[in-house]
């Protein structure tokens, strides 16, 4: 498991709930019991697991394309889970705009890995990968859409 993901998951969606309720409204006991409810649910463990399924997919394939489809599928959502904990140290230190495009850049490492399949094997991506590619697509989403929000 990757502490690094699950750091930034967790930070992400804090930083988002929190500012969604204090937009909104004055936080109140219930809110606060709200976002740690919400945190605890989180989907990032799971998407921490996308580069390691992707690599045991490669070590246990002889077929020459589908190694090559999954080593370059493995290396994208490791580069994007390295470039989210850059966003987030950016995050730390309240550099928002270049945070946010450490987002887009993870979200193109995940989207670099669906074109493997077309462009090396030409195959449907497995579905175990693609449940953890989902809920890392999910993730992109809501940090996308808290810096979205951070913009306004």
């Amino acid at each position: 498991m990757d502490i690094k993901g699950i750091t930034f998951t967790i930070v992400t969606q804090i930083f988002l709930l929190v500012f969604l309720l204090s937009a909104s409204k004055p936080v109140k006991a219930d809110d606060k019991t709200f976002v740690r409810k919400l945190c605890d649910q989180t989907l990032e463990p799971d998407t921490t697991y996308a580069h390691q399924c992707a690599d045991h997919l490669y070590q246990n394939t002889a077929a020459v394309r589908l190694k090559t489809t999954y080593r370059v599928c493995g290396d994208t959502m490791l580069s994007a889970s390295n470039t989210l904990w850059d966003g987030l140290t950016k995050m730390e230190v309240s550099d928002y705009k270049n945070a946010h495009v450490s987002a887009r850049m993870a979200h193109l490492d995940l989207l670099r890995c669906v074109f493997a399949f077309s462009k090396y094997a030409d195959v449907p991506v497995p579905a175990e990968l693609l449940s953890y590619m989902v809920q890392a697509k999910r993730l992109f989403d809501a940090a996308q859409f808290m810096f979205l929000l951070l913009d306004q």
